[in-house]
């Protein structure tokens, strides 16, 4: 009778190769998942930027074409899922819903909102006539 099965050193074989293929693919993966996370953060800046845009034509729609010249009085338009305003002195810092990370920023100067959202998209400026 003839004994069936693997040997002590095939298993080991097997699991040092396993081990092996985790090792090179941990990185990669790892790496696929940091870029996923960068690119839904600038896809949220972006967004938030679409937001206030949005709030501002809003405002002006509902206020006969007045200008708004503060950002407390585009809140109330401000409608973007998965995002948060807070107002922070007079910036609104724009963050993640449930997280703690700002994304981008909004401020009113000399007749233009400013939104920086650094590291994710370059400054834009929405100048109001």
């Amino acid at each position: 009778m003839k004994n069936k099965g693997f040997t002590l050193i095939e298993l080991l074989a097997v699991i040092v190769i396993l081990a092996i293929i985790a090792l090179i693919a941990t990185p990669i993966i790892l790496g696929i998942i940091n870029d996923s996370r960068t690119q839904a953060k600038k896809r949220s800046a972006e967004l938030a930027y679409t937001g206030v845009e949005y709030a501002i034509t809003s405002y002006m729609y509902n206020n006969n074409g007045k200008v708004p010249t503060t950002v407390d009085e585009i809140d109330d338009f401000f409608k973007v899922e998965n995002v948060t305003l807070t107002l922070d002195n007079s910036t609104w810092k724009i963050k993640e819903n449930g997280s703690n990370t700002e994304l981008c920023t909004v401020t009113y100067d000399n007749g233009a909102f400013k939104v920086a959202c650094p590291n994710l998209m370059e400054e834009k400026t929405i100048t109001l006539s």
